[in-house]
């Protein structure tokens, strides 16, 4: 199947052929029957390989980054993590046992991305966490301190990445509460982002499962100037703001230019035509990742746009809807940046939101927990050489939900150029 048939992958109009009836859950778009990745991710996972009575939401206590107070020298809020934790528990969300742990990610897993020098300088330079973090007080710390508090709980975000995009092909959906480096690439880190997850995840999960076509949705206020690679990418963010990377940005599909202030009405106008436009000359991913920032809140001092509480949890709801429906493939979402104190209770009433708009919880994993619910049409094609270095994989065709899926070249470039009256140009 051609890559251009294999674009219009929405549904049918009434009395056309089409792609089958849609699915409910999130459970019945799972690739791989569950444990089929146990092996190739036992070093990210902490504990035996989770259960059909564990969700595949992925968290640990020490992804929360404070000491001495010399973190809220950073508007960035590093323990919001925990926040979200505790009061998804309180809501009644999750209860205690659901989560999956990561393992830090190790040297050997982190230098599948990153170059040798820049993990030295990582591990052993202070003045590099200072570039990272953009906290100059850091400096004057012992560096084994440093290590302790920051690298190694980002080594753990990394990981949470990694396990929960695996997760997501057995499951069908997955959260990693965290995650979301899309600043950080082989060679350096910048924006509180150490270490490339995004890209570590792409490149695990295509070794463990095969020639995946996967898309990349970054909704994040800023460029995701680090993963802009070897994969299939729309991204939104404030044109005139950190990073403005130039270079970075012919590697982006679908680029969405937003001006500052953008508020719920611009950005969710222009979200769903990026995704009809993604749904009519893309080929069908195999996974979607989506980089979920809260940085798009009004009143963040970095992000500068303008979407209120409400909108980005619409717009969650949106990207959500469009993989189960007009997509039909696993999701994984990172939270990635936010730094208003309100970032937290947002991400909480989004997850919230998601579990109770798509029954996400123990009965949505259980539905699908047996192995033979996965069709021989939606398993992966097993894994080759050279499973990166073109986006969608390498060699021969994958096959996803019952189509043929191409791993070779889309067509040329789109500019979002949205329908609807209040969707404005792409760029401003």
């Amino acid at each position: 199947m051609s890559s251009t048939a294999d674009a219009n992958y929405g549904p049918a109009p009434d009395g056309a052929a089409g792609p089958p009836k849609l699915p409910t859950r999130f459970s019945s778009l799972a690739r791989l029957p569950p444990g089929s990745l146990s092996s190739a991710y036992a070093d990210l996972c902490s504990g035996p390989w989770p259960g059909p009575c564990q969700l595949p939401v992925v968290y640990h206590p020490s992804y929360n980054i404070s000491f001495f107070g010399v973190e809220k020298l950073h508007p960035f809020d590093s323990c919001k993590y925990g926040k979200v934790m505790s009061a998804l528990k309180k809501q009644h969300v999750l209860r205690e046992g659901q989560t999956v742990q990561p393992r830090e990610a190790s040297l050997e897993v982190l230098a599948d991305v990153h170059t040798q020098d820049y993990l030295y300088r990582i591990h052993y330079h202070n003045f590099t966490i200072v570039q990272v973090t953009e906290l100059a007080a850091l400096s004057l710390l012992p560096n084994k301190l440093l290590q302790w508090r920051i690298v190694a709980p980002m080594k753990l975000h990394v990981g949470g990445t990694m396990l929960a995009t695996g997760l997501a092909l057995e499951r069908g959906w997955a959260i990693n509460i965290g995650g979301g480096m899309h600043h950080a690439s082989s060679s350096r880190g910048m924006g509180w982002c150490p270490f490339d997850d995004i890209v570590l995840a792409v490149r695990r999960v295509r070794k463990a499962a095969g020639r995946l076509v996967v898309l990349y949705i970054d909704l994040d206020a800023h460029q995701g100037n680090g993963v802009e690679r070897d994969f299939y990418i729309i991204d939104f963010y404030n044109a005139r703001i950190f990073p403005l990377d130039d270079e970075a940005k012919p590697a982006i599909d679908i680029p969405v230019e937003l001006r500052f202030g953008a508020d719920d009405d611009e950005i969710l106008g222009r979200l769903h035509a990026a995704l009809a436009v993604a749904a009519r000359t893309l080929p069908r991913p195999d996974l979607v990742i989506y980089n979920a920032g809260t940085d798009v809140l009004a009143g963040d001092p970095l992000g500068r746009l303008g979407m209120t509480a409400a909108g980005v949890v619409q717009r969650d709801e949106v990207v959500w809807r469009w993989c189960r429906d007009m997509a039909r493939a696993p999701v994984v979402m990172a939270l990635s940046g936010g730094y208003t104190r309100e970032s937290a209770g947002v991400i909480t009433a989004s997850i919230r939101n998601l579990f109770e708009k798509f029954g996400l919880g123990v009965d949505d994993v259980a539905a699908g927990s047996g192995g033979s619910t996965v069709e021989a049409s939606q398993a992966v094609a097993p894994a080759g050489p050279g499973e990166d270095g073109d986006k969608g994989g390498a060699g021969t065709p994958a096959t996803a939900g019952g189509l043929e899926m191409q791993g070779g070249m889309w067509g040329e470039k789109v500019e979002v150029q949205a329908n609807a009256a209040d969707a404005g140009p792409v760029s401003n």
